[in-house]
């Protein structure tokens, strides 16, 4: 896996894959029982292989790792040394800054601050930025004076290049309050950077263990489900679970004007081939003939299996 193999040739639509909350861990820990995180972390790599189109890129937005241990990021990269995508990482509040920037040196761009991990990527056409919002020892964030100041200096030198941002703690209020508790603090100062720079088209999150969508001022906010556990989706703000839903990643699709987010599960279901039926709508789009519901006593129009 060559982390920094970017194509600088690499024409739209530009195809983002994320994965996020991998929590790899060596002992079985509050939800080892639950889930084995690293059964299900090969799975998504394997399951990010074999797309096409291939992502030109995978965000990896924290929580690597569940404790952040040297063993740990050993067993992750060996999950992932079989990508044949190049992988951007940053840490959350389960990952250890040191070890983590120690383990990951071989995929940090060199512009990566020296007091927080935060980075810039300009090698596609959508530029990218990791933002670490680590508070060390410590499960909740913080976005301080210094990420301001460093986020809107970035986003300064590039004002009309479409940007987006990649970080763990999502800025907002979900309302999976225990979780909003140990969220970010000073999210509504990112919020007021985001808000004075309408480049950014998208911020993507992690933290939450669950897909979840919003906006702030013109910018799309989408949080990534975990590739190991889930969330219960319970927002009673008493409650709170974690169940086994399948592991989960995102692709996020920049078409040159806008971006599109897919949020993928992956499992083992039942799966219908429709390639027959996909050519015969390629055929009547070439054709102009559109899409004619069937006649009942039609043979040859193919219906609608959505």
């Amino acid at each position: 896996m060559d982390s920094f193999a970017i194509n600088s040739l690499i024409l739209f639509p530009v195809l983002i894959a994320q994965i996020s909350d991998c929590h790899i861990r060596d002992s079985t820990g509050m939800f080892g029982d639950l889930v084995d995180t690293s059964e299900t972390l090969a799975r998504v790599v394997r399951h990010l292989n074999s797309l096409s189109p291939v992502p030109d890129v995978i965000l990896a937005t924290g929580d690597l790792t569940d404790d952040g241990t040297e063993v740990q990021y050993s067993m992750f990269l060996d999950l992932v040394s079989s990508l044949e995508i190049p992988l951007l990482p940053i840490p959350g509040n389960h990952d250890v800054w040191d070890t983590f920037r120690s383990a990951f040196c071989d995929h940090l761009l060199n512009t990566a601050t020296e007091e927080h991990c935060s980075y810039v990527v300009d090698g596609y056409p959508v530029r990218l930025i990791g933002l670490d919002t680590l508070t060390p020892g410590r499960h909740d964030g913080l976005f301080h004076d210094g990420h301001e100041d460093w986020l809107d200096h970035v986003l300064q030198m590039e004002p009309d290049r479409p940007t987006l941002i990649f970080t763990h703690f999502p800025p907002f209020t979900s309302g999976l309050t225990f979780m909003d508790l140990s969220g970010l603090e000073g999210a509504d100062r990112l919020r007021n950077v985001l808000e004075h720079h309408p480049q950014v088209k998208l911020l993507v999150a992690g933290h939450l263990h669950r897909p979840i969508q919003t906006v702030i001022g013109s910018t799309l906010v989408s949080v990534c489900p975990s590739t190991g556990n889930q969330l219960g989706l319970e927002l009673d703000p008493m409650t709170g679970s974690a169940v086994d839903e399948p592991p989960g990643y995102q692709l996020h699709r920049w078409d040159g004007h806008n971006f599109v987010t897919h949020t993928a599960v992956v499992w083992e279901g039942t799966r219908m081939d429709l390639s027959d039926f996909v050519a015969e709508v390629h055929r009547r789009a070439d054709t102009g003939e559109g899409s004619p519901k069937a006649h009942p006593d039609s043979t040859t129009t193919q219906s609608n299996p959505a």
